[in-house]
């Protein structure tokens, strides 16, 4: 830096803020070097990882012939969409950060230089013009787009292809995912408890023995205590877009709507049958097991719509507008179209005898029985199958906090047990 001699305190002052400043812009300058650098190692890592992910999806085309060679061909395109238009923004981002660098390094080599001509008399006024020039280079700011396509990092689920291509010649591997248990709320104060759902409104309903509960989306307190038909256990539960509850008792005809505000309200009464299994479909329909092989739908208001006679006992049943139940001993669902009640396809679960039977927000299917297995199915047709330690599993369901609710015996005692969603 130029030598000042004979200069006043301010003009020192006015100096010193100069090369403060010039200082500051050399570590903005640098920074501005190593944005650069992360985002060039950015694109490079977002591109190993889709190639990765890409190979992981080409080997499931390779295996499942010739179903997925149209979806490659799609996947490939949108990829490839994808990366082009990544390297385009990389591009953009690369010759903005250019620029500015070089336009950094022009104006402070201009006014380092212009410093040492000038004197006493001009240096004030040449110090303000350059600490107002420099203020005004704003750093750029770059954004490079995420890539929308992350395939989940899966093996090759082999029952699936067992079932469209044949069996493979390998020793079947069966994996059990670990889950992540993350607290444990103890609800013995509440007694006997037999079913669980979520509300639309992110609460919980529980149905126990002479009463139903309405949970915050945690279980970590009660809204609501609401006392059942007489002496009668809650042992199915669903929830209506309202938010209110619908309860069949499993042991008469009657099923009771249970309100936000504290009321029981008879909704229905299938008189002589018996209600069981329940659940709300996308219309806002009940749909209700009666008499252990015959499938009720009434509407939001009570009222009797249609019914389907099905040979065998159905264990458990969800919806997502169809309807999906499982059969006593039976290791795979079977899919109704919701309207028509006729048979859609058959889905492979893994697990036999399945007692409890929901679907999270994002339209994943999700499975218990009593032997203390907890099974998901996603819609990308990845599985996953863990155990619980319980005396029996209760219900499950998955909260507004993408929590995992699991409700089950232990000890004679009822527990909620909060995961991390595997979702």
């Amino acid at each position: 830096m130029h030598d000042f001699v004979g200069l006043s305190e301010l003009e020192l002052e006015i100096k010193k803020q100069l090369e403060d400043v010039i200082k500051e812009k050399k570590i903005e300058k640098q920074k501005m070097e190593n944005n650069y650098h992360d985002l060039v190692q950015h694109e490079s890592e977002s591109e190993i990882y889709l190639k990765e992910q890409y190979s992981t999806i080409d080997g499931r085309i390779n295996a499942i012939k010739m179903t997925a060679d149209e979806e490659g061909e799609k996947l490939k395109k949108s990829i490839s969409s994808e990366i082009s238009q990544q390297d385009k923004e990389v591009e953009k981002g690369k010759h903005k950060l250019q620029t500015q660098t070089v336009l950094y390094d022009d104006v402070i080599q201009t006014i380092q230089q212009e410093l040492s001509l000038q004197t006493a008399s001009t240096l004030n006024i040449f110090v303000k013009e350059s600490i107002t020039k420099l203020k005004s280079l704003k750093p750029t700011s770059i954004t490079i787009p995420e890539i929308k396509y992350h395939f989940p990092k899966e093996t090759v689920d082999r029952n699936e292809i067992r079932e469209m291509v044949g069996r493979v010649r390998e020793k079947p591997i069966n994996d059990v995912d670990k889950i992540e248990i993350t607290s444990t709320i103890n609800l013995k104060t509440l007694g006997s408890l037999f079913s669980m759902c979520l509300s639309p409104d992110g609460s919980i309903w529980i149905g126990g023995s002479g009463l139903v509960c309405k949970m915050s989306s945690d279980c970590s307190s009660t809204l609501r205590q609401i006392p059942a038909r007489g002496s009668y256990s809650c042992g199915y539960i669903a929830c209506l877009l309202s938010g209110d509850a619908v309860v069949s008792y499993g042991s008469t005809e009657y099923i009771d709507r249970f309100t936000s505000d504290g009321s029981r309200i008879e909704f229905s009464s299938l008189s002589p049958g018996v209600s069981y299994d329940i659940a709300v479909n996308s219309d806002d329909q009940v749909v209700i097991k009666v008499n252990k092989t015959t499938i009720v739908i009434l509407s939001n208001e009570g009222k009797r719509l249609r019914e389907y006679k099905l040979d065998g006992d159905i264990r458990a049943f969800s919806t997502d507008g169809n309807i999906i139940f499982a059969r006593k001993g039976s290791g795979f669902l079977e899919i109704l179209d919701g309207r028509s009640g006729k048979h859609i396809a058959n889905l492979h679960v893994t697990l036999s005898d399945i007692e409890c039977l929901t679907h999270d927000s994002y339209g994943n299917l999700l499975s218990a029985n009593g032997k203390k297995n907890i099974y998901i199915g996603y819609k990308n047709r990845c599985r996953r199958t863990f155990t619980i330690k319980c005396d029996d599993i209760i219900g499950i369901c998955v909260n507004k906090d993408d929590n995992l609710l699991i409700l089950i015996h232990i000890k004679k005692e009822c527990e909620l047990r909060v995961a991390k969603y595997l979702g």
